[in-house]
């Protein structure tokens, strides 16, 4: 029962910052993220999530390092995802420039992404267009 309780104050925690965030008080959505760092400090979402909104409220540097720390405890692949993504646009902000360029690198072809691929399989794709996907994904054009 801790363990349910635990993901679900985690879950709450997440859903109070991004109703700040939407309504644009970063400055509450922080707070909801510093408090929860106190109980949970190396869980990767609460970690990340006060990256977010530090990277919204142009505070780059310090994002930054809270991304390099909460990336390699996250397991879940649209968050570091997600977190890669905006790393590579910190480092720019904060002049990096190669270090955005080597990390962009390593980010997915956009041939394989969801927004590529659900359009295709909504669409029925016939035995030579799905032989023709799995070309352009191996290989490219």
């Amino acid at each position: 029962m801790d363990v349910i309780r635990a993901e679900e104050t985690r879950y709450n925690i997440h859903k109070t910052a991004s109703s700040y965030q939407l309504a644009g008080d970063y400055c509450a959505a922080e707070k909801i993220y510093r408090d929860a760092l106190l109980i949970y400090p190396n869980k990767p979402g609460m970690i990340l999530g006060l990256a977010g909104v530090l990277a919204l409220q142009g505070n780059s540097e310090e994002a930054v390092e809270l991304i390099e720390r909460g990336l390699p405890l996250s397991i879940n692949e649209k968050q570091k995802a997600t977190a890669r993504a905006v790393l590579c646009f910190l480092y720019l902000k904060c002049g990096k420039v190669k270090k955005a360029n080597d990390l962009a690198e390593t980010l997915p072809h956009t041939r394989e992404s969801r927004e590529v691929i659900q359009p295709l399989i909504a669409k029925g794709l016939d035995q030579d267009e799905i032989n023709k996907s799995i070309k352009n994904i191996l290989i490219g054009h």
